[in-house]
């Protein structure tokens, strides 16, 4: 499973409002007429809540830097096969090209960025994909994204960031609020680099993925001393430090909409006979 995110801004000169409709509306539209063409089997929009406590907590708790971002568009899919197929017919790339046109004057795209990652499960429970930070659910979404610290490279990082942090949450999870916990690690991704530079989305090395959890406010731990919980929660901070600028890292609450909601892990079938499952040895994404 692969996913490609995009960290969207919005130009200065739209209104919070006016973004909001357009994203959730016009913008939705354009992608889901092309989206299933290439591949993608799960489209979702997630609506970064500013000023919301658990955001302005989330900051304070993480010390990391202002909200830059202010949705958060994932598609979801399995085989780089269609991907790259689809991306490459007419008819697709004249509607993408004709959703780029129009989303232009919306966005502030250097200050926005996108990325292939795949997801390295921390916690997931037996139902978890029934976990959704919906607008029906108690749900939020937290989202860190996670800048590399100078003095090390980004594989080190992510390797940290996967076998230590995911290591220390895991042994610790029975102080965790969170339901659902997933690192996103970036992987690259010729696609998405090729997209990049012809959208002028920012391009930073240093962006090593981000981390999401699913976070129902009204349950917390229980049977959880205040000392100890307080003792966790330095020992995971300690640790990001390790890892991750925080200054320029940025942390924030969000609720999630789902566009294209179907299965993402599938055998394919034109109908007639069984195609082979893809295989992704050493391949480049």
């Amino acid at each position: 499973m692969f996913k490609i995110s995009f960290f969207v801004k919005k130009n200065d000169s739209v209104s919070p409002t006016e973004f909001r409709d357009y994203w959730l509306g016009r913008h939705a539209e354009m992608q889901r007429a092309y989206l299933p063409q290439i591949g993608v089997h799960q489209y979702l929009k997630c609506e970064v809540l500013h000023d919301h406590p658990l955001t302005v907590d989330g900051r304070n708790n993480f010390g990391t830097g202002p909200v830059r971002y202010d949705f958060v568009d994932h598609w979801i899919f399995n085989d780089i096969g269609d991907l790259r197929r689809g991306s490459a017919t007419p008819r697709v790339q004249a509607l993408m090209a004709e959703a780029y046109q129009d989303e232009d004057s919306m966005l502030d795209l250097a200050a926005s960025n996108v990325q292939m990652s795949v997801d390295l499960v921390q916690f997931f429970p037996v139902d978890g994909n029934d976990v959704r930070a919906t607008d029906d659910s108690p749900y939020y979404k937290i989202y860190y994204v996670v800048r590399v610290l100078p003095h090390i490279t980004p594989a080190q990082a992510q390797l940290h960031w996967n076998a230590c942090h995911g290591g220390e949450s895991r042994q610790h999870i029975r102080y965790s609020s969170q339901k659902k916990y997933i690192q996103a690690h970036a992987i690259e991704s010729t696609f998405v680099d090729e997209l990049a530079a012809k959208r002028g989305y920012e391009i930073d090395p240093t962006l090593i993925g981000h981390a999401e959890g699913w976070i129902d406010p009204n349950q917390s731990p229980r049977d959880v001393k205040p000392k100890d919980a307080e003792r966790v929660n330095k020992m995971t901070m300690d640790d990001i430090d390790l890892f991750s600028d925080k200054a320029r890292g940025c942390v924030f609450f969000t609720k999630e909409h789902y566009i294209i909601d179907e299965p993402v892990v599938r055998r394919t079938n034109d109908g007639s006979k069984d195609q082979p499952m893809p295989t992704f040895f050493s391949a480049v994404y």
